[in-house]
């Protein structure tokens, strides 16, 4: 296992830490602050040169496209993932009495942005899951003939439940149905086909799974969404023009096909440079070796703290595992800071549950840190 040995080594923390909070945000890489460091020391040598970042950032969006599985063209970037959901919420035309559905395990920001459409009429559905656990078939006994969208994430932030987004773009493509996927539990853990899953919307932030920093997102959409969204903000894009020359300013679009007409005025140029850097790390390490790298050790996690007694409450089972393991503990703040004092980096989520979750920069003694750490609360 070579090349995780040297992704192991871009990652300082690493070495006096078993980090296992992915799901809250992914520590940086020197390459990665490097990137955005090199981006502000242009600026304060006075390089600045807008339409080398303009370019910077469309190559940026070629590589996160191919790595979603998705298209470069209808790839918008955002400030992070409830900023994307908010611009597909507010940019449909929604009609009274249309109706979308949620589950009761999302995350706020998969949530917010969905209820806030009931001052629009919208009724919103929520599918209450079982023990944090929902099926494709629970979400589908809430349709009916005036059902718009579903919303869900890819991987549950709490328990890591992950979805069979699969058959539920199957199923929506059937009904024309929108399906917009929160995605930042697993890009860059685990491997997206957003087109092929029939995802009409794919939103997410870079500070996870992706290793990137804090501040800027994507939001990738079908041509069938892109064509229907009538951004709520309009603002200068690359697409978007103000034409001055007569009396009555006109505006326009000069391509309804390209995603950047979502996008308004200045893009978050130095987290692109950071996220660009954050990608050199993924590529090199290659996707298809990350996502049985990250399984094996959340699954070995997983086990491991069931055979000391530990209650945990992540769904067993291949096809909804993802790298979250969520454990039920008497006390999450004493455990968390026993964690904490074994030099284990975790959280606690809303639930009250202890949440270790793992990166391709873990490895199997960081596994046996946590597990002899968690001796003295699992049982």
């Amino acid at each position: 296992m070579a090349w995780q040995d040297e992704f192991r080594q871009l990652f300082p923390i690493t070495r006096d830490k078993a980090y296992a909070n992915i799901a809250y945000t992914s520590p940086l890489s020197p390459h990665v602050s490097s990137a955005v460091a090199g981006f502000f020391d242009s600026i304060t040598h006075a390089r600045s040169d807008k339409p080398q970042w303009l370019r910077d950032a469309d190559a940026l969006r070629v590589r996160l496209a191919r790595l979603i599985g998705g298209d470069a063209r209808r790839l918008a970037f955002t400030k992070n993932t409830t900023e994307g959901l908010n611009t597909v919420a507010q940019g449909l035309a929604w009609k009274e009495g249309d109706n979308l559905i949620v589950d009761d395990q999302e995350h706020p920001s998969n949530a917010l942005p969905w209820l806030n459409l009931r001052r629009r009429g919208v009724q919103v559905r929520v599918a209450q899951a079982r023990a944090h656990r929902f099926t494709i078939d629970d979400l589908w006994q809430h349709v009916d003939a005036r059902t718009r969208l579903i919303a869900v994430s890819w991987v549950q932030y709490g328990t890591g439940l992950r979805t069979d987004i699969q058959e539920l773009g199957r199923r929506c493509a059937e009904r024309g149905i929108w399906l917009v996927v929160d995605g930042i539990q697993g890009a860059g853990l685990l491997r997206a086909q957003v087109d092929d899953w029939h995802v009409d919307a794919f939103a997410c932030g870079a500070h996870k799974g992706m290793l990137g920093p804090l501040g800027v997102g994507l939001l990738h959409v079908s041509p069938r969404l892109l064509n229907a969204l009538d951004p709520f903000y309009i603002g200068p894009s690359g697409v978007t023009t103000l034409d001055k020359s007569g009396l009555q300013w006109q505006t326009a679009v000069a391509d309804a096909s390209d995603a950047r007409r979502l996008e308004t005025g200045n893009l978050n140029y130095p987290g692109i440079a950071g996220w660009a850097g954050a990608l050199d790390l993924i590529e090199q390490a290659r996707p298809e070796r990350i996502e049985p790298w990250v399984l094996e050790l959340s699954q070995a996690l997983s086990d491991g703290l069931r055979s000391l007694g530990a209650q945990v409450v992540s769904p067993p089972g291949d096809d909804v595992r993802s790298t979250t393991t969520a454990l039920r503990v008497a006390d999450p703040a004493a455990a968390l800071a026993h964690l904490k004092q074994a030099g284990v980096v975790a959280s606690v989520v809303e639930y009250g549950y202890v949440r270790l979750s793992v990166g391709a920069y873990n490895n199997h003694e960081d596994i046996e840190r946590i597990l002899r750490a968690a001796r003295a609360f699992a049982a």
